[in-house]
């Protein structure tokens, strides 16, 4: 699709001036400061006093981005790594370890973990939540396990979405383009007896990328989703919400199966990954006197999935979480308390190995969060700490001490120490895949076991960071960190066999690893007018594995944790020309990913441009046009994974939404 509709603007936006509205989209700085967050405390706080590393990305932010995909929408958050694998696979990361599976970054929605516990990681592509039920997604870089608990190593994202009472009505979306070829999203909101509900509906399909050669990626995307959420006011016991949904995903692949008849030695197999499931989450909460509160929350999830013939999981995960609220003298505490089980059954066909397909594994949890007034208005400690039990690594206790300083109103400075660990993943407990050849003469390959011995990844956390407002039209948001890891996931040669035509190299996993992550990641928010916003984030980050002498290990280790940029840049600038009427630009520049793999296509730096033009013909109409990836025809954004997948390539795309109200 060329860019030709942008001449179509031209003529609409005379006609949308006549019927232009109230600016909708009418922002301030002191609203910025003054947004709340309840991930770090899991508690309300103001984030201009929270001691942490967090930013926020609001429903407004989505719609000026012009994206349609939730890794898109983090894209802009300083310290967080966004790369397309293809048109239907991220790698999304906090300050390093990314990959398609980043086990060290846990994701949730609305506090239910979205964590997958078979490949340690998020899949992305059936995670399909409509753009439009978003109310903010809480972005935590930097250790938050001791409230979260298990695998909230290098961050946290909370996805948190709208109130059934803010949908209320009939609404429909409708988005078509050269990559999203259609998604269509529609709502109904209605009222109940002290409450209300909505019903929605999201469905996608998406086109193919590129491969580095110019073939097509197979990476085509279609997915169905039904989503419900409920509000009701039971009287003393509370507030009462449900939410729940049913969805499938249907998302093509390629792989580059090691064959020993073929040629090459790989035989190109495409095929379709089907993720299907189910979830309901039940929460009840009430607000007491003297600033007591307590919330109970239950949720169970379904997940069937079928990768092609290579691999299938079904899942039953129930999890129980309550958390109790009170102050005593200067002490303001939070004491919680959890359960999680999973029944998983997972079985391999060849390329993976299942020693044992069904097992029930889970994870017991405390946690106490204590934040101390030291200097009222001025000097608050908060100190917390979580223990955990798991299955297979027995007891890990995960600290927390958080000091924060109101040197001046609008100026905060803190400090933080923290530790947190990741469990291990079922492909470390007790699963084999092989996934690379490396020679072909005698033809060579390695196969990747679960380990012998399994332990839990260690990190200790050292922070210190700015956030304040230095004029009435700037904000800034500066954090330095280094993060010392030990227990990370490497392998080892444990020997040579030869088997079916080939040499396999014995690769059993093992936890010895140890690594530094250090960097700085900075935002300026400035907004001289109300028509005029400009937001600019840098991230420097430096990764480093210290050497075990072996090759093969210390090269497992560095794929590991330095498929990252070191450095990246971006800027959003807003301009609102008319009431009704808003042009965004989103400039992008992501560094040259660091990557030691001898086999694997390097990644080269690049530059993107976003454009989106928004205006709203009525109240109740509203268009935008949306050019993404401008500057370039294609680019490559991520490559090989343990997964042998061929490198792809990003394509130029305009896409064009309607969104309307019906009553």
């Amino acid at each position: 699709m060329t860019l030709r509709p942008y001449a179509l603007i031209v003529l609409l936006f005379g006609q949308a001036h006549a019927l232009a509205q109230t600016d909708p989209i009418d922002f301030s700085l002191g609203e910025l400061v003054a947004q709340e967050v309840i991930s770090v405390a899991r508690k309300r706080q103001e984030i201009g006093d929270v001691a942490a590393a967090v930013h926020v990305v609001s429903a407004e932010d989505i719609a000026r981005m012009g994206v349609t995909t939730l890794p898109d929408a983090l894209r802009l958050v300083p310290g967080v790594q966004v790369a397309a694998i293809g048109n239907n696979r991220w790698a999304v990361g906090v300050r390093g370890f990314n990959g398609r599976f980043t086990n060290s970054l846990l994701v949730m929605v609305d506090g239910r973990t979205v964590y997958s516990p078979l490949f340690s990681g998020t899949y992305w592509e059936a995670l399909d939540i409509p753009l439009a039920e978003i109310d903010r997604i809480e972005v935590i870089r930097g250790p938050g396990a001791s409230i979260w608990g298990a695998n909230a190593v290098n961050g946290v994202v909370n996805i948190i979405t709208k109130w059934a009472r803010a949908t209320q009505g009939d609404a429909g979306q409708v988005t078509v383009g050269s990559e999203d070829k259609a998604l269509v999203y529609a709502r109904h909101g209605g009222a109940l007896a002290d409450g209300h509900y909505r019903i929605s509906y999201q469905g996608r399909t998406r086109g193919d990328s590129r491969q580095l050669n110019g073939d097509s990626g197979e990476d085509g995307w279609r997915t169905h989703r039904l989503g419900f959420r409920l509000e009701k006011f039971l009287g003393d016991p509370g507030e009462l919400s449900v939410m729940g949904e049913v969805f499938r995903n249907d998302s093509r692949d390629l792989w580059n199966v090691p064959d020993i008849t073929s040629p090459t030695l790989l035989r190109s197999t495409r095929f379709t990954q089907r993720d299907e499931g189910a979830n309901l989450t039940l929460r009840l909460n009430r607000a007491l006197d003297h600033g007591r509160e307590w919330a109970l929350q239950g949720s169970f999830q379904y997940v069937d999935a079928q990768v092609g013939d290579f691999l299938s999981e079904v899942r039953h995960t129930m999890d129980l979480d309550g958390q109790y609220r009170f102050s005593a003298g200067r002490h303001d505490l939070v004491l919680g308390a959890g359960l999680r089980y999973h029944d998983q059954e997972a079985v391999g066909y060849g390329f993976f190995q299942v020693a044992k397909p069904h097992n029930r594994f889970g994870l017991a949890s405390a946690f106490i969060h204590d934040e101390i007034t030291l200097l009222p208005e001025t000097l608050t400690l908060t100190a917390g700490l979580k223990f955990e039990h798991h299955s297979w690594t027995g007891n890990e206790w995960q600290p927390n001490l958080r000091l924060a300083w109101q040197v001046a109103p609008s100026h905060l400075l803190w400090a933080a120490v923290s530790e947190a660990s990741r469990t291990p993943a079922r492909v470390e407990f007790d699963m084999q895949y092989a996934s690379q050849v490396v020679s072909a003469a005698p033809p060579t390959r390695i196969i990747f076991r679960s380990a012998d011995s399994l332990a839990a990844e260690r990190v200790r956390s050292y922070e210190v960071g700015y956030r304040g407002q230095p004029s009435d039209t700037t904000h800034v948001d500066v954090t330095a960190f280094v993060m010392r890891y030990r227990n990370l996931r490497s392998v080892y040669n444990a020997g040579v066999y030869p088997s079916g035509g080939w040499f396999i190299v014995d690769a059993p996993l093992r936890f010895d690893g140890h690594g530094v992550v250090s960097g700085v990641e900075g935002a300026v928010d400035r907004q001289p007018s109300t028509r005029w916003r400009l937001r600019v984030s840098y991230t420097h980050l430096d990764t480093h594995t210290e050497s075990s002498a072996q090759s093969l290990t210390d090269a497992a280790a560095d794929f590991y944790m330095q498929r990252v940029p070191t450095d990246q840049f971006s800027a959003h600038a807003t301009w609102k020309p008319l009431p009704g009427h808003a042009m965004d630009m989103v400039l992008r520049h992501v560094g040259a990913l660091v990557n030691r793999d001898p086999g694997a296509t390097a990644i080269k730096s690049y530059t993107e441009l976003d454009l989106q033009y928004g205006w709203r013909a009525s109240s109740k109409l509203t268009f935008a046009v949306t050019g993404r990836n401008l500057l370039n025809a294609r680019h490559a954004e991520f490559g090989r994974l343990y997964m042998p997948s061929p490198t792809h390539e990003i394509e130029r795309s305009v896409h064009f939404t309607a969104q309307w109200a019906l009553d």
